[in-house]
């Protein structure tokens, strides 16, 4: 299967804050000041804990009348704002550049974590873009829509029981080193017998770096396909998969539906 991320954003954002009644925030802006370092996660309606960037990074400067500049490099696009008021160690400003309008907020915990989120009312009916000062969970690089030039090959017991490429997986997060993936397809089969099994998703499965990407790996599993006919009950055997560096993924599950004695 082969995983294409077609998404991708461009924003550079030019911004000063409204003029406020200047106050002796200058310790507030010092003690904020850094660079923040992270990655980047959007949503919209489009999709969900997308992963945007994963280098990103927050600079803040302290100027000497108490407010601050910030520079964020969001690993898909740059927001900068200069001149923001800070109030409580937290600030926000808003801009209309050529390309689009956006509001962004932010505050620094006296831990020194950076809270941040740009908010772009357009493309795509809004984007939220959020910071997370933390190193990128390893489950975002395999989770995607994989359904371009795919295969859905069964067999039993060593035989065929039929193929198509009308099929897809998807693989969303469920923890920081574990995803969960939903196959679909099995009603699409040719050249074989006749499945008329829905989609069922596998839940919690491991993900681990390898030298050319990612393994994919469970146990026993639970789970159930939903099609038109009812519901069908999986008992999983196993799961083993790749999710290679250029994004292409190969998933073998070992599974057994409702009562059937073999496993597919």
């Amino acid at each position: 299967m082969v995983a294409l991320m077609a998404l991708s954003f461009s924003f550079t954002f030019v911004s000063c804050s409204d003029d406020n009644d200047d106050t002796d925030n200058t310790e507030q802006a010092k003690a904020i000041a850094g660079t923040y370092k992270g990655y980047s996660i959007g949503e919209s309606r489009m999709f969900s804990d997308y992963l945007m960037g994963d280098d990103a990074s927050a600079t803040i400067t302290a100027n000497t009348d108490g407010t601050v500049n910030l520079v964020y490099k969001s690993g898909s696009g740059d927001f900068i704002l200069n001149n923001l008021t800070v109030s409580s160690k937290s600030f926000k400003g808003e801009g209309e550049p050529a390309n689009y309008e956006y509001t962004l907020e932010g505050s620094v915990s006296d831990a020194k974590v950076l809270t941040l989120k740009a908010n772009v009312p357009v493309p795509m009916g809004g984007i939220d873009i959020n910071f997370i000062q933390a190193e990128t969970p390893i489950a975002y690089y395999v989770a995607a829509t994989y359904k371009y030039n795919t295969n859905l090959a069964i067999s039993v017991m060593g035989s065929s029981y039929g193929s198509t490429e009308d099929c897809k997986a998807v693989i969303k997060r469920a923890s920081e080193t574990t995803v969960d993936i939903t196959l679909n397809g099995f009603g699409n089969l040719t050249g074989g017998g006749n499945m008329n099994l829905g989609d069922f998703t596998i839940s919690g499965v491991n993900v681990e770096k390898a030298d050319d990407g990612y393994t994919l790996s469970l146990g026993a599993f639970e789970s159930a396909a939903e099609s038109a006919s009812g519901t069908t009950p999986i008992t999983g055997e196993s799961l083993e998969g790749t999710v290679t560096a250029n994004g292409k993924a190969n998933i073998t599950v070992a599974f057994n539906p409702g009562a059937m004695p073999m496993a597919i």
